[in-house]
């Protein structure tokens, strides 16, 4: 499972989609859908986009999860060949939303009566 928080400014994808691929030179369509909201989030990375040092083990892309995913919650994705429509991955992702906690700092004064 990919996760994510919502404020991520930098996100690494990490697949193994080499493996599956049927042409050389493969465009890879990236679509995400949210669970509960039925958003699509589209994308496509080729083959030179691939960061990765073994790209026969994995393939390793880099994205802005803060903005191309604006719903926090769990994500569907699936990752086929632009050219044949070839699905090489499915999976999930889950994006969880960054809370910004204010912690207060007063004094605190006790009050004792004798008696």
């Amino acid at each position: 499972m990919i996760e994510y928080k919502s404020d991520d400014i930098s996100g690494e994808l990490l697949l193994t989609l080499t493996e599956n691929v049927s042409v050389a030179e493969p465009v890879y369509v990236f679509t995400f859908t949210h669970v509960l909201t039925k958003q699509t989030v589209q994308f496509e990375k080729t083959s030179d986009d691939d960061e990765s040092t073994f790209p026969e083990r994995y393939n390793l892309f880099r994205i802005n999860p803060s903005e191309l995913f604006q719903q926090p919650g769990e994500w569907h994705y699936t990752v086929t060949e632009q050219q044949t429509g070839l699905v090489l991955e499915r999976g999930k992702m889950n994006i969880t939303k960054t809370f910004n906690f204010t912690m207060y700092d007063g004094d605190t004064r006790y009050t004792t009566y004798g008696g």
